[in-house]
């Protein structure tokens, strides 16, 4: 498979339930459709935003079926998220997600584990998806931050094509590409996409792309356009509204709470939860409203 898989915007689809932490079905459909009429390139599907820790390995499948079902008739590609606390889990997500027909597997790491481990751990997802497959770089997370001959090594397993990069460095994602120039590397920082795509990334898989999606293909297509002094101005645009979602309680509760005002919820992470606090969730269209001009 062409390494065009992974070219482009790809939300890293929540995964909405309500209020008794059940999968809600019909808003991630009404999500998942909505995505794609804004213009996306496909959908990763239970990765952190997804929620995929706090799911069961059945709701799992259920929701990257959902996934496949409604994409086909989008040409939309469906990276499935497999990892999980132990790899006998993650083996057997993988192989589910080889069977029903996702494009590509990823996953987060093991935290704490050596490279032999590491070697290991993606062989066996490889071999069990019969995919595509891609590390999932995020030291903050994982505590494991990829040297180039550690990714090298990993890009020498059959069917590993690349990785998402979620770890912040620019310097160290161009390092990786220098190492692999045939890798997918895909940026994972949405606050970030600009200068990664062009350090060399091929697309993006972010959170935030579930609110702001005709906003990120834009950006998308400004870079590849040329047009980089528009791409940053956007792009700034978009951490400024970052910073503000920090101020007012933090990043993933204000992505909750916009889901829910959009009707993709009421919630999509499930307990335990940090909620907004009552007076900001009151006042949320005043203190916000001024960062999300020229986003929607």
């Amino acid at each position: 498979m062409s390494n065009e898989t992974f070219h482009g915007i790809m939300p890293a689809i929540a995964s909405p339930c309500d209020e008794d932490d059940r999968f809600h079905a019909e808003a991630f459909e009404s999500l998942a459709r909505h995505l794609y009429e804004q213009g996306v390139d496909g959908l990763y599907v239970c990765g952190a935003t997804g929620d995929a820790y706090n799911l069961h390995p059945e709701e799992r499948r259920r929701i990257l079926e959902l996934a496949i079902d409604i994409s086909r008739p989008f040409t939309g590609r469906v990276i499935a998220h497999v990892g999980a606390a132990d790899m006998r889990t993650a083996v057997e997500l993988a192989e589910h997600a080889g069977s029903v027909g996702a494009d590509a597997v990823a996953s987060m790491p093991p935290a704490h584990h050596t490279l032999e481990q590491l070697l290991v751990y993606y062989d066996g997802l490889a071999k069990a998806a019969r995919r595509p497959t891609l590390v999932y770089h995020i030291p903050r997370l994982t505590g494991l931050s990829l040297s180039p001959e550690a990714f090298r090594q990993l890009m020498a397993i059959d069917g590993v094509v690349g990785l998402k990069c979620s770890g912040s460095d620019l310097f160290l994602l161009r390092r990786l590409l220098l190492a692999c120039p045939g890798a997918a590397v895909i940026n994972g920082d949405d606050e970030l996409l600009t200068p990664a795509l062009m350090y060399g990334a091929c697309g993006g898989i972010g959170m935030t792309y579930n609110l702001f999606a005709k906003f990120f293909v834009r950006l998308y297509e400004t870079v590849k356009d040329g047009r980089i002094d528009d791409a940053f101005k956007m792009q700034h645009r978009f951490v400024a509204f970052l910073d503000r979602a920090i101020e007012l309680g933090g990043i993933k509760p204000v992505f909750e709470h916009m889901m829910a005002i959009r009707g993709f919820g009421p919630y999509v992470f499930r307990r335990p939860r940090i909620n907004l606090d009552e007076r900001i969730r009151a006042e949320f269209s005043d203190r916000m409203g001024p960062y999300l001009r020229g986003l929607d």
